[in-house]
């Protein structure tokens, strides 16, 4: 249980965790390209989707309020029938806060413990829906290859340059020290 703390928790109450793989479930089911990237909202406690353009959005927003990404963790949600999505859990904090941010209950579900504010975000290209890449600038976008990643970069320069520019290093968990381990949820 998290203490009440108007700090670490704005609404100044008690939380207790659940883990409750049914979003998880939703989420990795649906081919809808507005549900490409998955989110908490901590105020409603509710979870919502975005699309490409409303994530970018987003990210932008929150670089503009001092977060920045400051790891992905690969995370495979395992359908039944064999079927699986890979996706990248992408872990923000606010660094102007003095470090003071709440547990992630979208990190928690994804089974990782994280302060600060998280998006798992589908392994699929952000223009066709295809398998994708991720970019080799921000790590945070994905893309089948380069025609979509130039059909993408309108859209996609805005907030690739925020992060690059945060100067932070973004660690890819695994990435460089062998072979990537990738935690499976079953869901």
């Amino acid at each position: 249980m998290i203490p009440p703390n108007p700090e670490l928790n704005p609404l100044g109450q008690e939380r207790t965790l659940k883990r409750n793989t049914s979003v998880l479930h939703e989420f990795a089911g649906t081919n809808d390209p507005n549900c490409l990237v998955l989110y908490h909202h901590l105020r409603d406690r509710e979870f919502d989707a975005y699309n490409p353009s409303e994530y970018h959005a987003q990210m932008c927003h929150y670089y503009k309020n001092g977060f920045s990404v400051v790891e992905i963790v690969p995370r495979i949600l395992k359908m039944g029938k064999g079927e699986e999505v890979a996706c990248s859990l992408v872990c923000l904090r606010n660094e102007k806060s003095g470090g003071e941010n709440s547990l992630c209950e979208l990190a928690f579900q994804a089974q990782r413990q994280f302060l600060g504010i998280s998006m798992l975000v589908k392994n699929r290209c952000f223009v066709c829906g295809k398998d994708g890449k991720r970019c080799g600038s921000c790590k945070v976008a994905f893309f089948c290859g380069p025609d979509c990643q130039r059909a993408g970069w309108e859209v996609h320069k805005v907030m690739c340059k925020k992060v690059k520019k945060a100067k932070k290093d973004v660690k890819v968990e695994g990435e460089g020290e062998g072979e990537e381990e990738v935690v499976t949820i079953d869901c």
